[in-house]
């Protein structure tokens, strides 16, 4: 076993190679042709300056969370302290759910052919492990020291240590249920995945419950037994990789295989990337029925775009991300009166996510872009648009009630007119989509307004207008809609 341990030890460095030459390849050193002493120094230079500029970035991003603590008051330990309860019983659901989707034993084109008859899965996760602790523990290092300075600890490196450790118990337990799966008889497995996932569930519930008791009561004592929680929790997924059948776990292998041959696509072009590990995935799916009945009239383009959401989920995840975090985050800083610099990260954060086409949209744009279709369709823009869009609008307006109903009353501010501007801006953002459709897209001069464009506007005309308040954002928003609505007419 330690022979195969260290043979594939020694194929992750040559992987990690791999793809350090590649990104280096794209800043123009090649390190393994480039070996003379001017090409080294490019490539030391290259990588002192990567490494000065991640300082530079850490540095502003402390500033930011300080500006962000200022701005909450007494408010931020209450919010850090959240963070530190919850996050990780999020990130554990999130994490259990992915793995049992697909086997954490992962394994690359490569791997398939030459090592699944040689090695045995509790060697691959061995490597892998290692791996998972070096990179969590990391990150959750740097999660603990935000969190530490947004809550205005003295000792931020304190919550660093207890957060990276919390972050690897949740990754570990995590990791623990999804090899549930794996180790499962393929007559069970079903029931095994169901209850697996359960369980992940309700080990998250218990964690969010116990975790503050206990890291109020022990304070950096809790490290040593999260610790050795971990502990038992690699020990139980070595355990359960050595009952895997390699057979499945090569199976199941066929999605991640065939990501990992793409990966220096999402460099390229980040759309087709995306597009093309959509279509793999959805082919190994069962398909919805052939025999689904649309509804006549209007209705028809609403069931229209439920069977597109049968068909393709993960629109709802965009859509709850829009209607649930972005948009009510904007609503609730205009609404709590937030300085200029805090609106413009937030809106940089909206500017950044538009680069992605609207998930509310998505139906609309398959209409738009297919010509055959869309000129026999008798509906307008507008109808069309409202109607493709009207299951995910009504997804994200909902979702977008009831956080910002659970932070006013934290916050105690009122909750009506930040309700009414957060349906206003995501109104606002689905009219904006409209311009995704080739037949609308208006040029200015050499400036094209496109929907990303066109939402970008809007949204930072009703960020500039909060300023004064949330009232005059909300008129705002509410005239942008009126005139864009007059335009689809």
């Amino acid at each position: 076993m330690c022979g195969n341990v260290g043979l594939l030890a020694r194929l992750e460095l040559r992987h990690a190679r791999s793809d350090l030459r590649f990104l280096l390849f794209a800043a123009g050193a090649d390190i393994d042709e480039d070996r003379g002493f001017l090409e080294r120094t490019y490539q030391l230079y290259l990588a002192v300056l990567f490494a000065f500029a991640l300082v530079l970035s850490w540095a502003q991003v402390i500033d930011l969370v300080e500006g962000i603590h200022d701005a909450l008051g007494a408010l931020a330990g209450s919010v850090a302290f959240a963070l530190l309860a919850y996050l990780p019983a999020v990130l554990l659901v999130c994490r259990a759910i992915a793995g049992l989707q697909e086997t954490p034993l992962r394994l690359t084109l490569p791997d398939i052919s030459w090592l699944a008859r040689e090695v045995r899965p509790e060697e691959i996760l061995a490597v892998r492990l290692v791996r998972i602790v070096a990179l969590w523990l990391f990150a959750g290092a740097l999660g603990g020291h935000v969190l530490g300075v947004l809550a205005g600890a003295y000792e931020p490196l304190a919550w660093a240590a207890f957060f990276a450790v919390l972050t690897l118990t949740t990754r570990l337990a995590a990791l623990a249920c999804a090899l549930v799966r794996s180790a499962a008889r393929r007559r069970i497995r079903l029931s095994v995945t169901i209850a697996a996932g359960i369980a992940a569930v309700l080990l998250a519930v218990l964690m969010a419950l116990v975790t503050p008791t206990l890291a109020f009561l022990m304070g950096l004592l809790f490290v040593p037994l999260a610790l050795v929680a971990d502990v038992l929790f690699v020990a139980f997924s070595l355990v359960l990789a050595a009952h895997a059948n390699m057979a499945f776990v090569v199976d199941d292998n066929e999605l991640y295989a065939a990501r990992k041959s793409l990966s220096f696509l999402a460099f390229v072009n980040a759309g087709t990337y995306k597009e093309a590990c959509r279509r793999r995935r959805f082919a190994r799916r069962r398909k919805a029925r052939r025999t689904w009945r649309f509804a006549r009239g209007g209705a028809a383009h609403v069931s229209h775009a439920l069977l597109s959401l049968v068909r393709r989920p993960s629109l709802l995840l965009g859509a709850l991300t829009w209607g649930g975090a972005i948009v009510p985050i904007g609503a609730l800083l205009i609404a709590e009166g937030s300085n200029v610099g805090v609106l413009l990260v937030w809106l940089l954060s909206v500017a950044l996510a538009l680069r992605e086409p609207l998930p509310l949209a998505h139906v609309f744009r398959e209409d738009c872009t297919n010509r055959l279709v869309r000129p026999l369709l008798p509906q307008g823009a507008l109808s069309l648009l409202l109607l493709d869009s009207l299951p995910l609008l009504v997804a994200s307006l909902v979702s977008s009630a009831l956080v910002l109903a659970a932070l006013t009353d934290v916050l105690g501010t009122n909750m009506v007119p930040s309700v009414l501007l957060a349906w206003a801006m995501l109104l606002t953002l689905v009219f904006a989509a409209a311009f995704d459709d080739p037949q609308r897209v208006r040029s200015v001069g050499s400036f094209q307004l496109t929907a990303f464009a066109c939402g970008v506007l809007c949204v930072f005309v009703v960020g500039l207008v909060g300023v004064l308040g949330v009232i005059p954002a909300l008129v705002c928003a509410v005239v942008t809609d009126a005139l864009l609505a007059w335009s689809l007419r």
